[in-house]
This record gives C-alpha cells, structure tokens and sequence, in this order.
C-alpha cells in the first residue's frame, strides 16, 4: 500500500484539490460565477450573462442555484435577445417549480419578470397583476444580504419603469425612493445609477424645474461612471442634449 505526504504532490506540482472533488469549491466558484451574472445585469451586460451561463453545467446545480440560473436565463431572453416566449417560458419554470414557495426571492423575480414582459407587450393590466403580488411581498421583505437586496433593487426599479409607463408617477417615484433608501442603508450602490436616472425621466415627464432634471442626471452619470455603466453613459448624454436643445427653445 503506497502512502504519500502532501510535500510529494507538492514537488509533483499537483495539488489536492487536482485530487479530491470538493463541493464546497466548487459552490464557491458558481456563487462567484452567479456574482458576476448579477452584477452584469446592473451594467446591461447580457451577452456576458449568457456567456457565463454557457459555462455552468445546470444538472449538479442545488434547486435553489436552478432557479437563479433560470432566472438569468429568463432575464437574458427578455432583455438581451428580446424573445419574450423564451422568457415567459424560462419564468413560468420556476413558477410552477416543485416546492417552491410563493415568497421565495426567485419566485418573486420570476413574477417580475412575467410582469416586465406583459409590460413590453403593452398588456398593462396583466403586467400590473404580477406587480401587484411581486411589491405586497417585497415592500414587507427583510433584506438580510447584500445579494438579496441587490435583487429587490433590480425589482423596485423595474416597477419604477413600468409604473412610469403607465404614467403613475406618485407609485413609480415612491417605489425609485424607496429603492434609493435601501441603497443609502445597505450601502449597496449597484443600482443607484439606474434609479436615479429613472427618477430624471419622471421628472422630466413631470415637467418639473430643469434644475432638478439636471440634478438627477449628474448624479446618474457619477454612479454610471463609478458602475462602468457604459450603456447609461450615453442613455444620460442623450437626455442631457435634448434637456440643453429644450432649455435654449425656450430662451428663444
């Protein structure tokens, strides 16, 4: 029977875990894998979520890693590609999942997703169902992690945006409010670009003071910048220039 000490593999160049499957390695490598999906949804990044999906093997994932995973899957078909069927599709997966509860943060993501969809669709009243249920949960939730409140963020502005859409301003700017406190109070700032950015259009749709618009936009841009929100940048330079050609109409 062979026996070899640590200092062989060592001078071998292999290391142990070359040897030995550790799952709790490998939990550690999706969970960082699910942190980069995640943030690049913030950044609009989507062909870098997919890219990260094609290289998490979804079989030996654990239930809950599924439906994250199917999540972003639903998530990178609405936004990134703009198939809606495949995005419906990925959503009600986790929908009508074994087991899993109605108040669960995936369950809840997936009827904000169904939500956004009939949004994009323009079926207003369908969408507002979803809404309805995803903001009786999430207005009452406890946020207990940074990744959680990362997820109710990416929630609370997406009803922002849809309750804009609707132009009920009253619920979106007090949804986009709220979202900005949890920031304030987390300090988790991910989100704070978008938010405000959105606060920026409801104002400009308000048509309240230039000076407010402005306001918002400058502190958009400077949470864009620090995000490398490279998509917003110019989203905000846009509205910015139509502000400024607006602004010197009137003066004329």
């Amino acid at each position: 029977q062979w026996r070899f000490s640590r200092n062989f593999f060592y001078r071998m160049g292999i290391s142990l875990s070359d040897l030995i499957d550790d799952p709790n390695q490998v939990n550690q490598e999706v969970a960082k894998r699910f942190d980069q999906a995640d943030f690049s949804l913030i950044t609009y990044d989507y062909e870098k979520i997919a890219g990260i999906l094609n290289d998490i093997d979804f079989e030996p994932l654990q239930q809950e890693d599924q439906w994250h995973y199917t999540y972003l899957r639903g998530t990178v078909a609405v936004l990134g590609e703009n198939n809606l069927i495949d995005g419906l599709y990925y959503f009600n997966q986790i929908l009508t999942a074994d087991g899993i509860q109605k108040d669960n943060i995936y369950y809840i993501l997936a009827e904000a997703g169904c939500g956004q969809i009939y949004g994009l669709q323009g079926d207003l009243d369908k969408a507002e169902t979803y809404y309805d249920h995803v903001f009786d949960v999430v207005l009452h939730r406890k946020i207990d992690s940074d990744q959680t409140a990362i997820k109710i963020l990416g929630m609370l502005y997406a009803g922002g945006v849809f309750y804009a859409q609707k132009q009920d301003y009253d619920t979106s700017n007090s949804l986009l409010n709220y979202a900005y406190q949890i920031c304030s109070d987390t300090h988790v700032v991910y989100y704070l670009a978008r938010i405000v950015y959105q606060l920026a259009l409801n104002a400009k749709a308000q048509h309240r003071a230039v000076e407010t618009i402005t306001d918002y936009l400058a502190d958009s841009l400077a949470f864009a910048r620090l995000n490398g929100n490279k998509h917003l940048i110019e989203e905000i330079a846009r509205v910015r220039h139509h502000l400024i050609a607006r602004s010197s109409d009137n003066e004329n």
